[in-house]
């Protein structure tokens, strides 16, 4: 063995041994962990700034009234009330008037004829809402109720509002679902051909159905196929390393921190996002394309050159990329066996401390 390859492998375990220690010594207490990060780590300090500019940005739109993320997140939860099995008569009192704040200030922003489906649909909520909450002693139910309807003429409603599920079965088999899974692998080999931007605003579309926390719908397909705008994108995530030249089109997944009220929400814009890019994967592999989710490290220095190069607000976070294309039938795929199924799930099981 060489002596620098000697030399890198005991500097290695001395690295770990040293962190080891310190992990243990900052891990007794909270307050010693605040000191570490705040004066010998600047890990988080990207992520701190970002988490504090969205709060910012949220409450600087809740000041001007003007905040789809709250319009999106308040009807949701009229949506849940309305669909509870033991519907209260009466609910979403506390937020019904900043609700209807929000709904007319952000209707005024369009014209009849542009107006957004999320627009449509808060209106068609809320008409359903009003039909069916007993407000006649409820002071801020009647002055929200009022205020709505100042500006809402049409009381029609259309197909965006609570349903019934019914008893449909699925139009997809288990075994048609699974044989779609095992066929999506993380390719790194794809064919030299530009990727149509319609199959992949299919995709997007397939992934704008994930669920969200309160349907805010944090994230953003940020998708570069300009050549030289995509060869640097595919430079940035350290996963593309070794095929990053047979990238066709590539793709960075956002979050955006903006869409919280508190601190303790901003780890959804991963779940969110990841929530969103298995479909948006799983529907790619539907339209002949293929994929590649890429790791985004938390490295300082890459999410600058990011920001520098793209110009994206402080309060959007890269959650991954994936690179896209079509995939070439000789290259290979990793097999990547999976853990065994009583290794991933348990059921009522309580862990002994």
């Amino acid at each position: 063995m060489k002596l620098r390859d000697k030399n890198w492998i005991f500097a290695k375990s001395a690295y770990i041994f040293f962190k080891n220690k310190i992990l243990w010594l900052i891990s007794l207490s909270w307050v010693f962990t605040a000191v570490y990060y705040a004066l010998f780590s600047r890990a988080y300090i990207r992520e701190q700034r970002a988490v504090v500019a969205g709060l910012n940005r949220h409450f600087t739109d809740l000041k001007n009234e003007s905040s789809l993320f709250l319009l999106r997140r308040n009807v949701h939860r009229i949506e849940k009330g309305l669909v509870m099995p033991r519907r209260r008569p009466v609910f979403a009192k506390e937020y019904i008037g900043e609700t209807v704040d929000y709904y007319n200030k952000c209707v005024s922003r369009y014209s009849e004829d542009q107006m957004p489906l999320e627009i449509t649909w808060s209106r068609n909520v809320l008409l359903s809402y009003f039909g069916a909450v007993e407000s006649a002693s409820e002071p801020l139910i009647d002055q929200a109720k009022e205020s709505f309807f100042t500006i809402e003429k049409n009381r029609t409603l259309s197909q965006s509002i609570p349903y019934m599920r019914g008893e449909q079965p699925s139009p997809v088999s288990y075994n048609d679902l699974h044989r779609l899974v095992h066929q999506r692998k993380s390719t790194r080999t794809f064919l030299k051909k530009s990727v149509p931007r319609n199959l992949v605003d299919k995709a997007v579309e397939i992934a704008s159905k994930a669920p969200s926390s309160c349907n805010r719908q944090p994230t953003h397909y940020r998708i570069y196929d300009e050549p030289e705008l995509r060869k640097e994108m595919t430079l940035l995530p350290l996963g593309a390393a070794g095929f990053a030249d047979n990238i066709p089109m590539i793709c960075a997944l956002t979050g955006d921190l903006s869409a919280y009220f508190y601190e303790r929400d901003r780890h959804s814009i991963y779940i969110d996002g990841c929530l969103s890019a298995m479909l948006f994967m799983l529907a790619l592999e539907t339209v002949g394309l293929a994929s590649c989710p890429l790791n985004w490290a938390e490295i300082n220095e890459l999410d600058r050159k990011f920001e520098t190069k793209i110009g994206i607000p402080k309060h959007e976070r890269v959650i991954m990329f994936i690179a896209i294309g079509y995939p070439d039938p000789e290259g290979h795929v990793a097999f990547s066996e999976k853990r065994d199924l009583d290794l991933l799930s348990s059921y009522n099981r309580v862990e002994k401390g």
